[in-house]
């Protein structure tokens, strides 16, 4: 397998298409899904078209040298399932700074959807600007959200990274004019995407739009595009065991935290479960990255 090439147009116009229904629905809608809705919906969507994208892990662990073999199959899913149930305890322990590394960690990861077209510092950009839209353009929204996640310093942690409106506008525009003018048409297409849906729709159905619709689909399809054929049936089985697995495990996390609320508990079992196997999951990503197989 050879380092990603640029994906297919059809595949970078997904995220755009999907946008835009969403925005003509929300438009015309206005208000039409409740917070319970937008948790169930969250979820779900996380469940069946996020989690599949790290599901691979074990299979790009196989090969970039790291599990080649069943003992160190064996030693990379404990390995993982460790570094996984640390950043748990950490996040326990520290909240709203862990909280505070998660996005940013996020916005390095996330950069990486643009590899193929744009420099490191434009991506780097847009990665930060699409976690701080958001935060800008609903604020009251993302501090109700990021308390629920990490108490009242994470309500105070929003508050802090609320950057003007118009700032974020800006910015994001001005990535929108830089991919236009070095002729990545498609990019500029999906920043505009993330502008207007960031501006419209609630921080939760922007998130899960983006995260699945772009970041883990484009993630997801371009292992299996560039993997061989025979690789296919096992990546497809690996895909499925590993997120039932997953799923599984959060039950350990449903247990610990089945005092709190419904709301809080969902997006905890989301967002913090994201965050223990983002850590393991970027180690990966990176060290693959080095060896020329992702």
């Amino acid at each position: 397998m050879t380092m990603a090439a640029s994906p297919p147009v059809y595949e970078r116009l997904a995220f755009p298409v999907i946008t835009a229904v969403a925005l003509m629905v929300l438009l015309l809608v206005p208000n039409s899904l409740s917070l319970n809705a937008q948790l169930v919906m969250l979820a779900a969507l996380v469940v069946v078209v996020g989690l599949p994208h790290g599901a691979l892990d074990p299979w790009l662990a196989e090969q970039a040298g790291l599990a080649q073999t069943k003992s160190r199959a064996f030693g990379f899913n404990v390995l993982y399932l460790l570094a996984a149930a640390v950043i748990v305890m950490i996040w326990m322990w520290l909240p709203v700074l862990s909280l505070a590394v998660f996005l940013g960690i996020s916005a390095w990861h996330f950069s990486s959807d643009w590899q193929c077209d744009m420099g490191l510092p434009p991506r780097l950009a847009a990665g930060v600007l699409l976690l701080l839209m958001p935060i800008g353009f609903h604020p009251d929204n993302v501090a109700m959200l990021f308390a629920h996640l990490s108490g009242p310093g994470g309500h105070t942690l929003a508050q802090a990274l609320a950057l003007p409106p118009w700032l974020l506008m800006v910015g994001m525009l001005g990535l929108v004019v830089l991919a236009m003018w070095q002729r990545h048409w498609l990019t500029a297409l999906e920043y505009l995407s993330l502008l207007l849906l960031a501006y419209v729709a609630t921080p939760l159905v922007y998130f899960v739009l983006y995260f699945c619709a772009l970041h883990s689909l484009r993630h997801l399809a371009g292992l299996f595009r560039r993997a061989p054929a025979v690789d296919r049936p096992r990546m497809w089985r690996m895909t499925l065991t590993y997120t039932v697995a997953t799923v599984g495990l959060t039950a350990i996390l449903w247990l610990l935290w089945s005092h709190l609320p419904l709301d809080t508990l969902i997006l905890k079992l989301v967002f913090v479960g994201l965050a223990a196997v983002t850590v393991p999951h970027m180690i990966l990503i990176a060290w693959a990255r080095f060896k020329g197989v992702d």
